[in-house]
């Protein structure tokens, strides 16, 4: 694990919890809490930004994180990148937006996570972001879960081929089929 991520993350958490925004902890820490630990240089969460944009980028920097394009992220890539100064580690924050990331925070568990409470995404989340992302590390993940984790599956599926639809391809869900496949063997 990347040094001084603990260290990074809770102070994020505490700047959200100040702010008293909703989130949920996804990618590899979630994958390690859901399944099986596994290395990761940083933290990514699900936030409910809406209308909280500026009072999170002055009190992320004030808890010594540097945001240089947060709007512009956000703006381009519906995630903004913030890095803690002391530690080097980067936290990456996704807008909660739309119905999947409505549902993200709807379905999120309190969780211990080392010294830190915080909220986690759900499996069946955490599941379906890795099956919507086409690095092979998220199929590694994804295929992780499906062998360690009970799930929904009929819950996967359901996004999976919602997010097919607004994509206008089948990538996702044959992501998941691949990853059922080799979470067999």
């Amino acid at each position: 694990m990347q040094p001084g991520l603990h260290e990074a993350l809770g102070a994020a958490l505490q700047v959200l919890h100040d702010l008293g925004l909703r989130y949920a902890l996804v990618g590899g820490l979630a994958v390690s809490a859901w399944a099986v630990p596994r290395a990761t240089r940083d933290a990514d969460l699900w936030v409910d930004l809406e209308g909280h944009e500026n009072d999170l980028v002055v009190e992320l920097r004030s808890a010594g994180f540097d945001v240089p394009a947060m709007a512009e992220e956000l703006e381009n890539f519906g995630v903004f990148r913030s890095r803690h100064v002391a530690t080097g580690v980067f936290i990456d924050m996704f807008n909660a937006v739309g119905p999947l990331g409505k549902s993200i925070l709807d379905r999120r568990k309190q969780a211990r996570l080392g010294e830190h409470d915080t909220w986690l995404a759900s499996a069946e989340d955490v599941a379906v972001l890795k099956a919507f992302s086409d690095r092979p590390r998220d199929l590694d993940d994804l295929v992780a879960l499906l062998q360690v984790t009970p799930l929904d599956l009929n819950y996967v599926s359901q996004w999976a081929e919602r997010l097919d639809a607004s994509i206008e391809s089948n990538e996702v869900s044959e992501r998941l089929r691949s990853a059922r496949a080799k979470a067999k063997h």
